[in-house]
């Protein structure tokens, strides 16, 4: 279950490792997604799609944890589980159609868990005198490794160099839309410019 104001890494992947996405159209497609069925839900804090699966950071609104009323079966789902479930499905029937393919691309469940080490607090606020980051630092590597996944795949020699992921965004390369960065530098501290405030 999904609560608000708390830091979830949310991530999925094909099924047998096939490729989700194999053309730029298809990265570009599955980004438009997140935006219209996420963003009036969540605040996306980070994301990097690979070429097998994808990683998102990001962090529910109320109205995101509500139960859903429309387009579930059991009627018993969360409103972002509903629109997780859409996303997928919907970019499935499009991919299947376009390569000529049937059946599952995806696994079975999106897998989230909270973005924290050792700290889950029932409810949290930013306040300027006690930064919600100090008591957990594992939101930063959380978000650190999620930019990280090309590099260590061998895809590109650097985060930014990657096309699909905010990383380019936060290096002051791109002016993306999809992520909330003035939430992302207050509870992070990772600004668009990629400088930290001990870098300022």
């Amino acid at each position: 279950m999904y609560y608000p104001n708390v830091i979830y890494h949310v991530y999925n992947q094909s099924i047998n490792f096939e490729p989700l996405f194999r053309n730029e159209g298809n990265y570009l497609f599955f980004l438009q997604k997140l935006r219209v069925h996420l963003l009036p839900v969540t605040d996306v804090l980070c994301y990097c799609l690979m070429p097998d699966h994808f990683h998102l950071q990001l962090i529910p609104k109320p109205e995101g944890c509500e139960l859903a009323t429309v387009g579930t079966s059991a009627g018993n789902h969360q409103v972002i589980h509903a629109r997780f479930r859409t996303i997928l499905s919907s970019y499935t029937r499009a991919f299947n159609n376009e390569h000529g393919r049937r059946g599952s691309l995806f696994r079975a469940g999106t897998k989230y868990k909270p973005a924290y080490a050792d700290f889950l607090p029932e409810n949290w606020e930013m306040r300027e005198d006690d930064p919600f980051t100090r008591y957990i630092p594992y939101v930063r590597i959380c978000f650190e490794y999620i930019h990280q996944n090309p590099v260590r795949a061998r895809l590109v020699h650097a985060p930014e160099h990657w096309a699909f992921s905010s990383a380019k965004d936060y290096a002051g390369l791109r002016e993306g839309s999809l992520c909330n960065y003035v939430l992302a530098e207050k509870l992070i501290g990772v600004g668009r410019d990629g400088r930290r405030p001990t870098e300022a």
